[in-house]
């Protein structure tokens, strides 16, 4: 019996169709790569917000009634705010090992990846001004890619009248009740963040 090989043409077919199978199997492979990459990068993504979110939280949250030294005789207290910038007083998480009170600051700016937030600190000093305090104080960046970040402070703005959010607490004689700070990346709103403050009555005037 004689036997029949395989022709020129049914060669060619044959690594056609094995070439397709293999650009088949590279595509899936390459699309699953991709997936796990992007998978990643949210995850990351997500544990930065929950990372930041909690440090601004547990930060905000010790803030503290204090005085420093202002234009007017018997100092000012230590808390003003807009909408992009908050300056307070409070003891520094990471720094707590060193123990005592910082002047802290917090920036919206203009960052490499769209808005960024960046923060000043500088040890409590009664007898400075907020810029004497800050004069060689380096900016440390806390995060790069918002899209969106802002302050806003609810409060009474004199005794006697009702309290209302507002995005500038400057010159005022209280502390807002509380602070918001919201945040958004390109992607998504992070959850708003709300901290209590402490107010002067508690601590005594």
């Amino acid at each position: 019996m004689k036997q029949r090989g395989f022709t020129l043409l049914e060669m060619l077919i044959a690594f056609s169709l094995v070439s397709l199978l293999f650009l088949a199997l590279f595509a899936s492979f390459n699309t699953i790569g991709h997936s796990w990459d992007a998978a990643d990068t949210r995850m990351n993504k997500t544990e930065d917000m929950r990372l930041i979110s909690d440090f601004l939280r547990r930060q905000l949250g010790q803030a503290m009634v204090v005085k420093i030294k202002g234009e007017k005789d018997g100092g000012v207290y230590a808390f003003e705010g807009t909408s992009t910038s908050l300056r307070y007083a409070a003891p520094l998480q990471p720094l707590q090992h060193q123990g005592g009170v910082f002047l802290v600051e917090l920036d919206i700016v203009s960052g490499k990846n769209g808005k960024a937030l960046e923060m000043l600190y500088a040890p409590y000093r009664p007898e400075l001004t907020w810029e004497d305090a800050f004069r060689d104080a380096e900016p440390v960046p806390v995060f790069d890619g918002l899209k969106d970040a802002s302050f806003a402070y609810f409060g009474a703005e004199e005794e006697g009248k009702d309290p209302e959010w507002s995005s500038d607490w400057e010159d005022k004689p209280l502390y807002p009740q509380l602070l918001k700070l919201t945040l958004a990346d390109a992607e998504r709103a992070w959850s708003e963040m709300q901290v209590s403050l402490p107010q002067v009555s508690d601590y005594g005037k």
